[in-house]
């Protein structure tokens, strides 16, 4: 079954950021530091190892960039959305988890090459989709399969909160064949401090949950035929 939006969710996220905005000085301090000893690890070193350093840095400040707008979560202002070729995007992400949290699975890519642009916020979106690729890579045994996939839904829409349907035919679909998630936490899943994992602080969902609607999107989850997916549903570019 594939869980809709609600209230009661909206809020979940809102709380969710708020958590993660109050943790944000904290953690830009030590996130400085780390790009610096990548920036001079990289003037030492060549080749791939090179092409890692950039990678860190990149990824650095992309979180910078992220907490920088938790600090601002109260900011009601919509992100700023613009055309955006999906497929970069996916490509990042894919690179940051098989070169680090996802190293012991199996990614597996299934892309309609027809999709046209999809207005987001890039960001946004990288981060949205390294939560999702974290949650399957911790759900799953060695190597385990996630799966990447897209495809373009015609007639797929909601009501926006003036009550007109807009269309969201770009689905990103993460998947993995771990255990799923229990019946009894499945309406709560994207909710902040919910989480069945040990050590777990249960923000990955509620944040991921959370921008997707500010990008004017929706994230849904289902468990199908053994496996456990996370749909993201988009807006095309104009």
């Amino acid at each position: 079954m594939t869980r809709g939006l609600g209230p009661a969710r909206e809020r979940a996220g809102r709380s969710a950021v708020g958590a993660a905005a109050m943790l944000a000085h904290e953690i830009k301090n030590p996130l400085s530091g780390i790009r610096g000893a990548a920036q001079l690890i990289e003037s030492e070193v060549r080749g791939e190892a090179q092409a890692l350093t950039r990678l860190i840095r990149g990824e650095v400040d992309r979180i910078a960039a992220l907490i920088d707008r938790m600090q601002q979560f109260t900011d009601e202002r919509p992100v700023p959305l613009a055309p955006e070729n999906l497929y970069t995007v996916l490509e990042h992400v894919r690179l940051v988890a098989a070169s680090g949290f996802a190293a012991h699975a199996v990614i597996e890519e299934r892309y309609d090459p027809s999709l046209p642009p999809v207005l987001t916020h890039r960001d946004s979106l990288a981060q949205l989709l390294i939560n999702l690729l974290k949650n399957a890579a911790e759900a799953v045994a060695d190597k385990g399969l996630i799966q990447i996939a897209t495809a373009y839904r015609h007639g797929v829409s909601v009501a926006d909160g003036s009550g007109r349907r807009v269309a969201l035919p770009i689905e990103i679909r993460v998947s993995d064949d771990g255990p799923g998630v229990p019946e009894d936490l499945v309406e709560h899943l994207f909710e902040p401090f919910v989480t069945t994992k040990r050590g777990g602080q249960g923000l990955g969902l509620a944040l991921a949950d959370k921008l997707a609607r500010d990008m004017g999107g929706i994230l849904r989850y289902s468990r199908e035929d053994g496996r456990t997916v996370f749909r993201l549903l988009l807006p095309r570019a104009q």
